[in-house]
């Protein structure tokens, strides 16, 4: 029984973390600030051209990570165009955790859903 139990504990916790990233880390809050005191409607749109979301600034709002660049524009042009670009998420470091079998399985299953990136917290648009 012990023996089992030594084999099933990290077998089980090894599917579990897989494609950890996808799992507990798809979605991310950004702050999005600006220079000036006023409030700008803004424009939140990825790079493969999927439908935008809308916001005002200053303000936070959660995005779905993708793998792509995110372009922030302003509704009015009262401010530049800002992209941001996508970073390496961390958390995918867990995928190694699932060794030879699973950590390429987990790993390419992060980066297809795009969870293997992640954004800044919080950005500054500059008003024109």
């Amino acid at each position: 029984m012990k023996k089992k139990l030594l084999i099933a504990l990290p077998l089980a916790s090894v599917i579990m973390f897989s494609g950890c990233a996808t799992l507990f880390d798809s979605k991310q809050t950004i702050s999005i600030s600006s220079d000036s005191d006023k409030r700008m409607k803004a424009v939140l749109s990825y790079s493969d051209g999927s439908k935008p979301q809308y916001m005002t600034i200053p303000g936070t709002t959660t995005i779905k990570k993708n793998g792509k660049d995110l372009k922030i524009e302003s509704a009015n042009n009262e401010f530049q165009p800002l992209i941001v670009e996508t970073e390496f998420n961390k958390v995918v470091l867990f995928d190694i955790l699932g060794g030879v079998y699973l950590g390429p399985l987990s790993t390419t299953t992060d980066a297809v859903s795009g969870a293997m990136w992640e954004y800044d917290e919080a950005v500054t648009v500059h008003e024109k």
